[in-house]
């Protein structure tokens, strides 16, 4: 083999150590995904403190009548029902949410479970019963888009500013299922929703036309 030959194969020898070597004491390098964690940071909950157990109990409760995607929540599923399992599930439920905030955010089915019993939602921070009343019974539902229509200038949300501008300015029997259905639908969605550090206000709005008597 010639000199020149094996200086060549010693150059290729030393650049791929180089390069293995880069990556393994760079190891952002390798990441490829975006986690849970840092995508919907604004979302998770305290897996270490108390300040967000009752949602925590929330999330644990719903997963007794509920099937999840991911494996280890399959587990604290069905340790959950058993008599007086709850307890043992607690911190099972923490752990598995700690895996999926450490995991791909692109998980579609991981998501899901992300959503429904590890993170917050925009429901879990506001305290009231939500209207619950079908739009086609008119009591409820037209008290508040009454209000919209009294305070259309202090509006925030933009699905509220073009809702009030389909009302009509007459008394509240005025109001129809279709208007109705809108701000029922409106406010499903916001139920739903994940938390991403919307300001109190928001939040205010929305308990002002969503929930109460």
């Amino acid at each position: 083999m010639s000199k020149l030959l094996i200086s060549s194969l010693g150059m290729v020898s030393a650049g791929g150590i180089g390069i293995g070597g880069y990556l393994l004491f760079n190891p952002s390098e390798n990441k490829k995904f975006t986690t849970f964690k840092e995508k919907y940071s604004k979302s998770l909950l305290d897996l270490s403190g108390k300040s967000d157990e009752t949602i925590w109990n929330t999330k644990l409760t719903a997963l007794k009548s509920q099937t999840p995607n991911h494996p280890s929540l399959k587990e604290v599923s069905a340790v959950v029902k058993e008599e007086r399992g709850e307890e043992k599930a607690k911190p099972l439920h923490k752990e598995t949410c700690q895996k999926i905030y450490d995991s791909p955010s692109n998980n579609q089915s991981y998501f899901e479970d992300f959503k429904k019993y590890c993170s917050k939602l925009i429901g879990d921070l506001i305290t009231g019963d939500w209207v619950s009343q079908e739009s086609s019974a008119d009591s409820k539902w037209n008290t508040k888009l009454g209000s919209l229509v009294n305070k259309k200038g202090e509006l925030i949300s933009q699905k509220l500013k073009d809702l009030v501008g389909k009302l009509p300015a007459g008394n509240n029997d005025s109001f129809t299922e279709a208007h109705r259905k809108d701000l029922k639908d409106w406010c499903s969605s916001k139920k739903e929703q994940l938390f991403n550090g919307e300001e109190s206000n928001v939040i205010e709005e929305i308990k002002s036309y969503c929930t109460g008597n």
